[in-house]
């Protein structure tokens, strides 16, 4: 069996893997490691998805084909049509009470795709989708996602899809977040210099923004509190994200190394990482009173360390 990426065939034989599944598995992980993705997998000219791979004997085969991402213009391509077809599962399910048999296994080709296209995007960007949580005190990412491809088997009444697509919209706030932290990775050097000198500028604004979430909060608005809060936490993730791109433009520069006061950028953002998991957990359980005093005493300061940071990775873009 012939193995091509890119249409260009790879020099190197298979060694222990059976499965095409294993093929794949060792592909994407190399794609990944330089930094890419892949996009699509052919066995034989047709087109498939990992989970029909893995239990299929690599013999008797003849080509296999993969094809990798070169950039990550395409990873945002590929997230704004995920985005688009999230849109479109929606105007299916809406009003109904039941789907057809191809319809469902539409939904579960697609349901894999979705689920394949995110375990890229995690690996490359270093996401922890345990600690993700799309509506603040709603359910994690880890357990949305296994919620859409378990819950297809419940799409037979009403009450089944209204459940199903309250998971979708959920998913579909995580998309767009990450559709927003993705730009930020293709940016030039100049915007990325400018978007690191707007946060360095106007971290008290992003401060603030922060502290009325708990006003909010305080004051019974449960509800503009949650959209303020997915609001600056996104924000907050384009500038984690800018990090990432920073990381891949200067090759000589260990930005995460750099010291500050005792403390290294990678312990900040870390620590960052960490309130911001606490706030997720607090509210998850209704504790509006901790999630308010992490977000209004805690967090501010951790942004103020983040700006001498910012200053200093300024100058050697």
């Amino acid at each position: 069996m012939k193995i091509y990426i890119n249409e260009e065939v790879l020099d190197s034989k298979l060694e222990k893997e059976e499965t095409l599944g294993e093929v794949y598995s060792e592909i994407r992980k190399w794609a990944e490691a330089q930094g890419k993705f892949l996009l699509q997998c052919l066995v034989d000219g047709k087109e498939m998805l990992l989970d029909e791979l893995r239990t299929l004997s690599i013999e008797g085969r003849e080509r296999l084909d993969f094809y990798v991402g070169e950039n990550l213009d395409l990873l945002v391509n590929s997230l704004v049509e995920l985005d688009k077809y999230l849109d479109n599962i929606g105007n299916t399910l809406l009003g109904r009470d039941s789907l057809t048999e191809k319809e469902s296994k539409d939904l579960q080709d697609g349901i894999a795709w979705i689920h394949e296209l995110l375990n890229s995007a995690k690996n490359l960007m270093k996401l922890d989708f345990s600690r993700i949580t799309p509506v603040p005190g709603g359910n994690t990412l880890d357990t949305i996602l296994s919620t859409t491809q378990e819950g297809i088997s419940d799409l037979d009444s009403a009450s089944g899809i209204e459940r199903y697509l309250e998971n979708l919209r959920d998913l579909k706030l995580f998309i767009l977040n990450l559709i927003n932290r993705t730009a930020v990775l293709t940016v030039d050097t100049k915007t990325l210099k400018d978007v690191l000198m707007n946060f360095s500028e106007n971290m008290e604004v992003m401060k603030n923004e922060f502290i009325r979430v708990n006003e909010n909060f305080q004051s019974g608005k449960d509800a503009l509190a949650g959209e303020l809060l997915s609001h600056s936490i996104g924000r907050l993730n384009i500038m984690l994200s800018s990090f990432i791109s920073i990381r891949s433009k200067l090759t000589d520069v260990d930005i995460d190394t750099i010291s500050i006061d005792g403390k290294t950028l990678g312990e900040t953002i870390e620590q960052l990482n960490s309130l911001l998991d606490s706030v997720a957990k607090s509210l998850e359980i209704r504790d509006i009173v901790m999630a308010g005093d992490i977000l209004e005493y805690e967090l501010p300061d951790i942004l103020d360390q983040f700006v001498p940071f910012l200053k200093e990775i300024i100058k050697f873009l």
